[in-house]
C-alpha cells in the first residue's frame, strides 16, 4: 500500500501534450514527512492543490537543494510548485510559524526553552498519572511510537486545545490497528491544579478516549513544566486561563524525538501521515 499513493498521484504529474511551455505555478502548503538531500527531494503531506491535485503524500524535487537546509520532519511549509513539460520542481520554501498576538509586547519570552530536546535526541523519562488514576512512565513505553501534545480542559479557544484533541481522536480512529501495542497517544494537561484525573476522565468521555492507547495525563506542576520545556512548550497563567504555545511531538520506537509540529495549523490527516511513516520504520 505504501507505493499505491504515489502511483495514484502520478496521474497528476503526467502532463497533457498541449501544456504550454511556460510553467504553471501552484501555491502549496504541506507538512514535511521526510527530507532526502541526496535525491534533492522532500516528502510532503500536502493539502489539496485546487485545479491540480488532491490532498495526499508526495515526494517533490526541489529546484535548489540549498532550500532543504534546516528542514526537518514536522515542519509546516509553504512553497511554489512549478509544472511544465519537463516535470515539476519546488521553490520558495517558507516555514509557516504562528504569528504572535497583536499585543506581543505583553507576552513573555516565547523563544524555545534551553531544555528543549532536538530531533534525533532521546526524550528523557517522565512519570505522570492518567485519567484513570494509573501511573504512566515514558520509559515503559519503549518500542512504541509515541505522539504527545499539550492541552487543558478549560481552554476556551476552539482552534487550539479542542483542535488538538480532535486531531488525536482522528489518530485513534485511523490508526486503531496499532493501538496500544505499537502506538501510544499522550495528551498532557497544562493546568494540573484543575485537571485532576477525575476532571480528565470526564473530558475523556467527550472525545471517546480509549485507554490505554490514548491517555490524558496530569501530575505535579513541576513535572508538567519539565516535560513541557523539553518539548519546547511555553505556558503561563493569564486572567484565570492558561496561555501557551503548541507543540505536537512524535517519538520514535528508539525513544528519540523524530519530529515536533509547532502550532495548530496542520490537519489531522497530515499528522496521521507523519505518524504512519514512523510506524513503518
Amino acid at each position: 500500500m505504501r507505493g499505491w499513493g504515489y502511483l495514484r498521484a502520478a496521474r497528476y504529474l503526467v502532463l497533457p501534450l498541449g501544456l504550454a511551455a511556460a510553467p504553471q505555478t501552484y501555491q502549496v502548503r504541506g507538512l514535511v514527512l521526510e527530507v532526502r538531500p541526496a535525491a534533492r527531494e522532500i516528502v510532503v503531506s500536502h493539502r489539496e492543490i485546487p485545479g491540480f491535485m488532491d490532498a495526499m503524500v508526495m515526494p517533490f524535487r526541489v529546484r535548489d537543494p540549498r532550500e532543504l537546509r534546516g528542514l526537518t520532519p514536522g515542519l509546516l511549509i509553504d512553497f511554489q510548485l512549478e509544472v511544465d513539460r519537463r516535470g515539476s520542481r519546488v521553490r520558495s520554501i517558507r516555514v509557516v510559524r504562528d504569528a504572535p498576538a497583536a499585543d506581543a509586547d505583553d507576552l513573555p519570552d516565547l523563544s524555545p526553552p534551553p531544555e528543549r530536546v532536538a530531533p534525533g535526541e532521546t526524550m528523557p523519562d517522565f512519570a505522570l498519572t492518567d485519567h484513570r488514576g494509573e501511573r504512566f512512565r515514558l520509559a515503559e513505553a519503549g518500542g512504541k511510537v509515541i505522539v504527545l501534545t499539550f492541552l487543558y480542559t478549560r481552554c476556551p479557544l476552539p482552534d487550539v486545545c479542542p483542535r488538538l484533541a480532535a486531531h488525536f481522536a482522528h489518530l485513534q480512529r485511523r490508526l486503531a490497528a496499532h493501538l496500544p501495542e505499537n502506538l501510544a497517544l499522550l495528551s498532557i494537561t497544562l493546568d494540573p491544579v484543575h485537571d485532576t484525573p477525575e476532571v480528565l476522565a470526564r473530558y475523556a468521555k467527550i472525545w471517546n478516549v480509549r485507554a490505554p492507547g490514548w491517555r490524558l495525563l496530569t501530575g505535579s506542576e513541576a513535572e508538567i513544566a519539565r516535560v513541557a520545556r523539553r518539548c519546547g512548550v511555553v505556558f503561563w497563567a493569564e486572567e484565570g486561563q492558561v496561555a501557551h504555545t503548541a507543540e505536537t511531538c512524535v517519538i520514535g520506537r528508539d525513544g528519540r524525538l523524530a519530529a515536533c509540529i509547532g502550532g495548530t495549523r496542520f490537519t489531522a490527516r497530515q499528522l496521521a501521515d507523519l505518524v504512519e511513516r514512523q510506524l513503518r520504520k
